[in-house]
């Protein structure tokens, strides 16, 4: 039997709201892990500690931070009111799509890759969508 064909994954959605991507990992590299890339891991991250500043700042000792800090900065540097120049904006529409997308789905589907593992590479068939994590 093909030692490729023995590697059970197991199937994860990616926890990043903006992604929600399904990805695999091989039974010895499954760590617990939530998203899909760095790329994903990161963006959530940066969204969870902005949230956080927010609700500090909401706080009656977040107020007092951030006025303290707006008044350092005041000091430190000579604070003007200067106007902006008017923003040209342009930009070009992309020309509509004129594929049948029902005709696309179908040949995306038949053209997937097999599953691989996010963190070692290894490819393989077999996928555990159902198991007991913890």
């Amino acid at each position: 039997m093909d030692k490729k064909a023995e590697v059970v994954f197991r199937q994860r959605f990616c926890f990043a709201d903006h992604c929600r991507a399904v990805f695999y990992l091989c039974r010895c590299c499954d760590r617990g892990q939530r998203y899909c890339s760095d790329h994903c891991r990161e963006k959530s991250r940066r969204l969870q500690r902005r949230q956080a500043n927010r609700k500090h700042q909401q706080s009656p000792e977040g107020r007092l931070d951030h006025r303290d800090r707006q008044r350092s900065y005041r000091q430190r540097s000579r604070v003007t009111d200067q106007g902006s120049d008017a923003m040209r904006v342009s930009g070009t529409i992309p020309p509509p799509q004129t594929e049948d997308t029902e005709e696309a789905d179908e040949n995306e589907i038949s053209m997937l890759p097999p599953p691989y593992c996010i963190v070692c590479g290894r490819n393989g068939a077999y996928i555990e969508t159902f198991f007991a994590s913890g």
